[in-house]
């Protein structure tokens, strides 16, 4: 069983949130610098608003990547518990479980026997079972 089969979130969340603000400022910047008619108070609002939310996505995604990074080290366990589990695959590996041939280990069934109706067992000895009266 590996130490660690899951790796750590941080590199690919803080990739994702650094290209993702990258790409919200760029195309934002660009539509407003290729713009021709002045912007109204609402259209600076989502210029700035844009902007600024690209800006936070790279700032986050920046700081994700060391965090994630320490979280990965604060994950793992001590290094002699790795030594420990590293002794303990080698012995697995040396002796491996014994495999039976199959066939040998089971009887095979009797399915006939398993499709008889159910009998009430015989009666203890000493008890005696007395004939109804035709009268």
């Amino acid at each position: 069983m590996p130490i660690l089969s899951e790796p750590s979130f941080g590199p690919r969340t803080a990739l994702a949130y650094v290209t993702g603000g990258a790409l919200i400022d760029v195309w934002t910047l660009v539509w407003y610098f290729t713009r021709e008619a002045p912007l109204s108070p609402t259209g600076q609002f989502w210029v700035i608003g844009l902007v600024l939310t690209g800006l936070t996505f790279v700032i986050l995604g920046l700081f994700l990547g060391p965090l994630g990074r320490s979280a990965r080290q604060a994950e793992l366990p001590p290094a002699e518990a790795i030594q420990a589990e590293a002794n303990i695959q080698a012995t697995a590996a040396a002796n491996p479980p014994a495999v039976v041939a199959p066939g040998i280990a089971e009887a095979p069934l009797n399915h006939a026997a398993m499709s008889m109706p159910a009998v009430a067992p015989p009666a203890p000895p000493g008890v005696v079972f007395s004939q109804p009266r035709v009268g």
